[in-house]
């Protein structure tokens, strides 16, 4: 295994390295000092086996509690290995166990407990076994390293910085191995010319990979924007039954059948889309169409209410009083801006983070709502509805109205049947869609290939009418919204969320993945109004067993993290959650300083003697125990030397210790090998004695102050 240190001040740069292109500068720094002041000071501690197996153990530890952390922000477990960008301070403790330490190597099984136990088994057994040493200098070195690479933002800055670092580990290397400077110029060439050449490699294989995933996406991608449906796709629609959002709904509203996520006006083979118009004459909206929030600033100014208006001089909208509906779910943090769902007839949004918070809403022509810039991944937020929407005010226009070519043959064909035509209210024409679907069509999320007729080329859409009649939400959804329009009526497809499960023991409503929806606005009397045509069976087929334990305890442990991020969040709680916090860590901190003080020792930085490594599996006496106390005061055992004797080296520094050493020793060296003595008098004789020593020790000076 690797003995060899890397040379001074390269593991300091590396560091270096690090914190500046991770954007850790300070912790960076930190680390680096903390790592080369080994070379400033000559603190030094007699670390055991067991002392670096503790350091293992607290590195680990952090990591674990790192984990945690970041799974309790919103970090999904598949993006865990992103935290791998910390750990060159996770392991930071068991380097600077090393380098602070009397020995130049640690064991190679204090990283294994199963290792650790077999050499223990062993040595039982009588084998004689040593442990194979490591320099763990090295491997710190290049786990710095790769953590860069995980989130290195400058990828030129971090590919030379990268290759002058591996060019001093190859020099410094070379040199201890003998290796001729030409040998290691044409091999360190080599080797930045291969890296190079795979990192260009690598980068054109993901370009490829991510195109073809463009091109053939698998699964059902929403966004604010578009909707990528799994119209004419084979095979079972999957959904989670992971819990997405919740609703907490005042008394006198006793229903909320539908939440909507998004809604599109365009559609294209499979494709909902929201286009926005290029006129505003207002001025108020974007380019993407999108209209930023308004204040509230009546007398509810205290729930930092938000509303939408495309009028500057509008009188406010009446919001008063307790929202009728709480909502709090988790959002991608990944994403620059995420819908989120609202109830029909939302009037206003409030109760949106911190006082301080920066998350703000925005909402498009359609009255799809969406939040930027969130104070965390799980949000809460209140809705106070009203007898009209602030969010959906715009009348129809040109797109709610458009039929696709491809479909307009099977929509005619469907209308002519059903005696459907222009001149009809909404209300007529649902009447007809929902008998006709209800008695003729199936639903389903498992779809397979039907037999074609060559004469006629269906569309999705097509087939589902005329030939399968079989088919999931977004089926239905779409058929509705066309047949609509090719009657002259105005509608619209939204996706969201129905709400139809309620949870007993928490007064909320549970809105889980299975309950994923597709359902179409219809323009009605002057205003926007759902009209869900799928048939009623689908809430049975998509019923999921709530019972299960599984579930239950998902579920449990879901609810338990969002409440708590939730809870700690709130402005009242921060600091009482900052105080806990570092009050914990100050005590850790300042005990294992402690610790670490009272056991120091001072020893030269160069030449230093070899700390003695003790067996493992071997009888410790009171005296064994003391070898700390003793050792700050005539430096460290060397491996191999009898404790008897180095302990006896106290009598150089005052000779009045002859009559309580020798009896010490002998009885030391009696209760180790002789097994036919009284073990427990003898153990006491040893413990007195040692006491008496220990209490003499307190009288003599350091080591490092003796002349």
């Amino acid at each position: 295994m690797s003995l060899h240190a890397p040379p001074r001040l390269l593991t300091g740069l590396t560091l270096l390295f690090w914190g500046g292109l991770t954007g850790n500068a300070l912790l960076g720094l930190m680390a680096a000092i903390l790592v080369e002041a080994k070379s400033w000071t000559t603190l030094r501690w007699d670390f055991t086996k067991t002392s670096y197996i503790k350091a293992w153990h607290f590195s680990v530890l952090a990591a674990a509690l790192l984990s945690i952390f970041a799974w309790l922000n919103g970090m999904k477990p598949g993006e865990l290995h992103t935290l791998f960008i910390w750990a060159p301070l996770t392991l930071l403790p068991l380097e600077l166990a090393q380098r602070y330490g009397k020995a130049t190597s640690i064991p190679l099984n204090t990283f294994s407990f199963f290792a650790r136990r077999k050499m223990k088994h062993d040595l039982k057994q009588g084998y004689h076994i040593r442990s194979r040493m490591i320099n763990i200098g090295y491997p710190y070195l290049a786990i710095t390293l790769l953590a860069t690479s995980v989130a290195s933002k400058d990828e030129l800055l971090h590919f030379i910085s990268l290759g002058l670092i591996l060019g001093v580990c190859l020099f410094f290397n070379a040199r201890k191995n003998g290796i001729r400077p030409i040998a290691w110029i044409v091999a360190f060439i080599l080797l930045i010319a291969f890296s190079y050449a795979g990192h260009w490699a690598i980068f054109k294989a993901y370009q490829y990979y991510q195109k073809g995933l463009s091109a053939q996406q698998n699964g059902r991608y929403t966004s604010a924007n578009e909707s990528r449906t799994s119209i004419g796709r084979l095979g079972k629609l999957k959904l989670s039954s992971k819990i997405f959002w919740r609703a907490q709904i005042k008394d006198e509203i006793t229903s909320l059948p539908l939440v909507r996520t998004a809604t599109y006006h365009h559609y294209a083979r499979g494709v909902w889309k929201y286009l926005p118009d290029k006129i505003d004459p207002e001025g108020l909206r974007d380019q993407d169409g999108y209209l930023s929030e308004t204040r509230l600033k009546g007398n509810n100014m205290a729930n930092n209410i938000r509303y939408f208006t495309t009028h500057s001089n509008t009188a406010e909208p009446n919001i008063s009083g307790e929202p009728d509906v709480k909502i709090i779910g988790e959002v991608d943090s990944s994403v620059y801006a995420n819908p989120i769902p609202m109830p029909h007839f939302t009037s206003g949004i409030g109760n949106l983070g911190s006082e301080n918070s920066e998350a703000s809403l925005d909402c498009n022509t359609l009255g799809t709502i969406r939040i930027t810039n969130p104070d965390h991944h799980i949000i809460s937020y209140s809705v106070w509805r009203g007898n009209r929407s602030t969010t959906e005010v715009d009348a129809p226009a040109k797109n709610d109205l458009r039929v696709p070519m491809q479909e307009s043959p099977a929509i005619k064909r469907i209308c002519a049947q059903l005696g459907l035509k222009k001149g009809m209210t909404a209300q007529q024409v649902l009447i007809r869609l929902k008998s006709f679907f209800s008695t003729e069509f199936t639903y389903t999320t498992h779809l397979t290939t039907p037999k074609l007729d060559q004469a006629n080329r269906w569309t999705a859409i097509g087939l589902f009418l005329e030939k399968t009649r079989a088919g999931h939400c977004e089926y239905f959804a779409t058929a509705t919204t066309l047949i609509l329009r090719e009657c002259g009526i105005p509608a619209r497809y939204c996706v969201g969320f129905a709400v139809n499960e309620y949870d007993t023991n928490r007064n909320e409503w549970v809105i889980r993945g299975k309950h994923a929806h597709a359902w179409c606005r219809v323009w009605n009397k002057g205003q926007w109004e759902d009209a869900d045509l799928t048939p009623p069976s689908w809430l049975a087929m998509e019923q999921i067993n709530t019972a299960s334990w599984q579930l239950k305890l998902s579920d449990w442990w879901q609810l338990l993290r969002e409440d708590f991020l939730i809870w700690r969040t709130r402005d009242e709680n921060k600091m009482m959650v900052s105080i806990a916090v570092i009050t914990i860590v100050g005590i850790l901190l300042l005990w294992l300083i402690w610790r670490l003080w009272k056991s120091r020792q001072h020893g030269s930085n160069r030449g230093e003697t070899t700390s003695y490594l003790r067996p493992e599996n071997i009888h410790l006496t009171p005296l064994n125990k003391l070898e700390p106390a003793i050792s700050r005061k005539i430096g460290p055992r060397p491996n191999g030397q009898p404790l008897g004797r180095w302990v006896m080296k106290l009598e150089k520094i005052d000779p009045n210790l002859s009559h309580l050493l020798h009896p010490l020793t002998q009885a030391h060296s009696r209760l180790r090998f002789d097994p036919e003595i009284n073990q427990a008098r003898l153990e006491q004789e040893v413990s007195q004695l040692t006491l008496k020593l220990k209490k003499r020790l307190k009288q003599l000076p350091r080591a490092n102050k003796m002349t």
